[in-house]
């Protein structure tokens, strides 16, 4: 028995290797994607459009990549989201020469997050120890947020000096090393069952209301984070390398906010943590508001992702606890599901604001701040 641990352990490992890999290439190039489609002349509205359409592709195919997942496992959805994403990256190139790109590009997206998304969540949950998951997550996170850390000081030294092409092509080469790795990986998996009729079940369900007002929060928040807020950085600060760095420096700041964040998790109510956490993180979109240098980024930025990430360990271990008292496969297609559903809903009004131009910044991160304090509307859960 202690052998099949140790040789389960060995390819889980192998696992995470390649998923921190894979983190490294999208922590250099995920935050540039806006910044470079605005760089090569498409308007805001039209780049809010292009991710929209990837969370649209989503809801479409999610069932079927869902039962596509089950059936191959857990460590070839990894290997198979790594395909997706580097055919993403290679064809970005030419996405202002090949229109048609522009619709392309977000279904290979959306069949990567799918592909992902559900075989890493899988993983997580069905590996993990339920009493010391705030700190197995605050691990993970610290992990992430190194590699987020150091990617995009990386990629914007990487612009500067060799271009956006190179840039996509050395993340190219960074996730077949992680493919790599998949390969050689031997685990045995368990197939998950799922079917439609229990999914449109588990959405009729009123138990599950209260989840999905939170998932639509994180879902929204995070979208104008990661696809807005570049781009109003690239438009204070005019540089891709100071951006980098200005990024690069905010999150290295919150690294340690992970192993306080875990324990306390581990050892007190997950849920008043994450209500009192709620109002702070809430405090981030007004104070970005503020900010008009390279200094004040770094203040306002580092106490975001501070706040962030105190909040998203209590945040995740109550939705892990709350899926397992579900069909676990269920509840995390079913989240997955409405992350990119609300999104579908939401998103086309900031497309609508930065159409009208009329403050569309200040007006999405107002909209971002109201989303945030949606969190803490997750089911109640125990200690």
């Amino acid at each position: 028995m202690k052998k099949i641990t140790n040789k389960k352990s060995n390819e889980l490992k192998l696992i995470y290797l390649s998923s921190f890999l894979m983190g490294l290439a999208e922590g250099m190039i995920a935050i540039f994607v806006p910044i470079y489609l605005y760089k090569i002349g498409y308007s805001v509205h039209a780049i809010i459009y292009f991710y929209i359409l990837a969370s649209f592709y989503f809801v479409i195919f999610s069932f079927w990549g869902a039962k596509l997942v089950s059936k191959i496992g857990i460590k070839y959805s990894i290997l198979l989201s790594t395909i997706f994403l580097i055919s993403y990256y290679l064809l970005l190139n030419y996405i202002d020469k090949v229109n048609i790109l522009f619709f392309i590009l977000p279904l290979l997206m959306s069949f990567k997050m799918m592909c992902y998304n559900y075989g890493y969540h899988l993983n997580f949950v069905l590996n993990s120890d339920k009493n010391r998951r705030g700190r197995e997550l605050s691990f993970i996170g610290i992990i992430n947020t190194i590699v987020a850390s150091l990617g995009p000081f990386i990629a914007g030294v990487i612009i500067v000096t060799l271009g956006f092409e190179f840039l996509f092509g050395l993340g190219v080469v960074i996730l077949i090393i992680g493919a790599l790795f998949l390969l050689i990986s031997k685990w045995d998996y368990m197939p998950q069952k799922i079917e439609l009729n229990n999914l449109f079940k588990y959405f009729k369900s009123k138990q599950n209301w209260r989840n999905f007002i939170s998932f639509s929060g994180y879902a929204v928040e995070s979208s104008i984070n990661r696809q807005i807020w570049p781009i109003y950085l690239i438009i204070l600060l005019a540089s891709s390398d100071k951006l980098g760095l200005v990024i690069s420096l905010s999150m290295l700041i919150s690294i340690i906010v992970f192993y306080i964040s875990g324990s306390l998790t581990d050892r007190y109510n997950k849920n008043k943590i994450l209500l009192f956490l709620t109002g702070l993180h809430f405090l981030a979109w007004p104070l970005r508001l503020a900010v008009n240098s390279a200094t004040t980024v770094v203040a306002v930025d580092s106490y975001k992702n501070i706040m962030e990430k105190f909040l998203r360990i209590p945040w995740q271990a109550v939705s892990y606890s709350i899926g397992e008292k579900q069909k676990i496969y269920l509840f995390i297609v079913s989240r997955e599901l409405m992350f990119n559903l609300a999104r579908v809903i939401v998103m086309p009004l900031l497309v609508l604001v930065f159409y009208i131009d009329f403050y569309p910044f200040i007006i999405s991160f107002i909209i971002a701040a109201g989303f945030s304090l949606l969190f803490p509307a997750l089911s109640k859960c125990e200690k």
